[in-house]
């Protein structure tokens, strides 16, 4: 706990911010802050709220809204085996169709299930084709990915492919030469390696001896692990699938192989037969379950999915209206963050959410070309308070010392501001944000938005503690 010194003169409470500021505001990074009193209705501080800045994770909770206002809470993904031609005599005379729509909580186990269904009908061989249907997905990544993220889970490819997160776990051990990668046998990938273990360097010494491993990606899923790793340890790797549509190819054809069930190949392509007989659904749990799990865990995979489907949802819809829009009708035909994101937009403005100077670039945050300001955010959380439709989504955000990315933070996980603050956390290299609720010492509930940028390493280890806990303690202690 840090403790401040807090103003023992009665003062207003943004005269008491301000001074507080004087004293907590970082000296080398950029903040914009803004404090709305919910039970008033009244804005109680802000500074520099109207400058764009980069969002990080809070932007998931644009995200949750758009989805909830345009899919519904009764959306779930659906992914579903269908057949056309006949059975006979445990052969299917005919083909046999897997609809995938980029269920980001789509495991293995659950086609596996799916597959079984073919055992219960006593099928044994496929004489015609085996096929998996999905829009295409024209991009897999957002403009504004750092590049270096590429290859790890958290940025792992959003398409409509998505099997076990669409990431593969393997293991890093060192050998008498160099060192081994050892992949789970579920995982179809290829993964070479010319790394050194170096036992002679301290983790904590890495990078002053610039030891550091290094990954390419090369087509067909296949890649190469160099450079060097500190200590003697095998340490684990969570890799990114490169191209998942040749990943969930190779999946069903060994789920396939598995169940001793014989067929030719396993293609792809966007459209069925229209006439299909359908064998068994797999559905998703339901958007607030889903969007639960992004705001808690700040699931960018769920946020980066369900921007495509908002996209899909809404132009679908609205299409008799952007007729005249080549560029929107043309991308509507697969999915995009480009379209995506232009319906988030849309969104808002018809919500009555001033977002017009805002750039949104992906759901996740992830992306570099994402700017909004904390009045941007502010008018979001207002919303949240004020429609009923949407006030759910509240209680669905982390809470400090319990839950989400808030249980074990720092600062936040013991008094004053435990269980006190219920928030959507924003980090990225040199981005500290936070925007929520917090129910104040004074009993009074505050939605904040609270926006760091320009913060280096250097500066994030010399610090006392976050800007944020600091803003957030003095917001605790405003008097009445």
């Amino acid at each position: 706990m840090i403790l401040l010194l807090g103003l023992s003169l009665p003062v207003k409470a943004n005269e008491y911010i301000d001074n507080m500021m004087k004293i907590i505001s970082p000296a080398q990074s950029q903040i914009a802050v803004n404090i709305w009193d919910v039970s008033n209705g009244k804005t109680v501080y802000r500074i520099n709220d109207q400058t764009l800045m980069l969002p990080a994770s809070i932007q998931k909770v644009i995200t949750a809204v758009a989805a909830s206002n345009q899919l519904g809470k009764t959306f779930q993904y659906e992914t579903s085996l269908t057949y056309d031609g006949a059975i006979n005599d445990g052969t299917l005379n005919g083909n046999l169709y897997l609809h995938f729509q980029g269920d980001p909580t789509l495991k293995r186990a659950h086609l596996t299930t799916l597959i079984n269904q073919l055992t219960e009908l006593k099928i044994s061989q496929i004489s015609g084709d085996v096929t998996l249907i999905a829009h295409a997905s024209n991009q897999t990544r957002a403009p504004g990915w750092a590049w270096d993220d590429l290859g790890i889970c958290y940025a792992a490819p959003v398409s409509n492919f998505i099997i076990d997160r669409n990431c593969a776990k393997a293991t890093l051990s060192p050998t008498e030469e160099r060192s081994t990668v050892k992949v789970k046998s579920i995982y179809p990938i290829n993964i070479k390696t010319t790394a050194e273990f170096d036992p002679t360097i301290p983790v904590k010494d890495a990078q002053m001896h610039f030891c550091e491993l290094h990954m390419q990606r090369f087509d067909g899923n296949h890649y190469k692990i160099e450079g060097c790793y500190p200590g003697k340890k095998p340490i684990r790797l969570a890799i990114a699938v490169n191209d998942p549509k040749l990943y969930s190819q190779q999946v069903i054809s060994d789920l396939l192989t598995q169940k001793g069930i014989q067929f030719t190949e396993v293609k792809t392509a966007e459209n069925a037969p229209t006439t299909q007989t359908v064998i068994a659904t797999h559905y998703s749990k339901p958007l607030p379950d889903l969007l639960k799990i992004m705001l808690q865990k700040s699931d960018n995979l769920i946020a980066d999915s369900l921007l495509k489907q908002i996209g899909l949802s809404y132009f679908h819809q609205k299409k008799h209206k952007v007729n005249h829009h080549d560029d929107i009708t043309q991308s509507a035909r697969s999915d995009s963050f480009t379209l995506g994101a232009r319906a988030i937009e849309s969104i808002m403005l018809e919500i009555g959410l001033p977002f017009i100077e805002a750039n949104i670039t992906d759901g996740s945050g992830l992306s570099r070309y994402n700017l909004l300001t904390a009045q941007q955010m502010m008018s979001l959380l207002q919303f949240i308070k004020q429609d009923k439709d949407t006030q759910y989504i509240e209680q669905l955000l982390p809470v400090s010392g319990r839950s989400g990315t808030l249980k074990h933070k720092a600062y936040y996980n013991q008094p004053p501001l435990k269980n006190v603050v219920q928030a959507k956390t924003g980090t990225m290299m040199g981005v500290e944000n936070l925007a929520g609720y917090i129910t104040a010492s004074n009993g009074k509930q505050y939605a904040f938005v609270i926006i760091e940028n320009g913060l280096s390493a250097k500066a994030k280890k010399a610090r006392l503690a976050p800007f944020s806990a600091l803003f957030l303690q003095t917001l605790n202690d405003l008097p009445n």
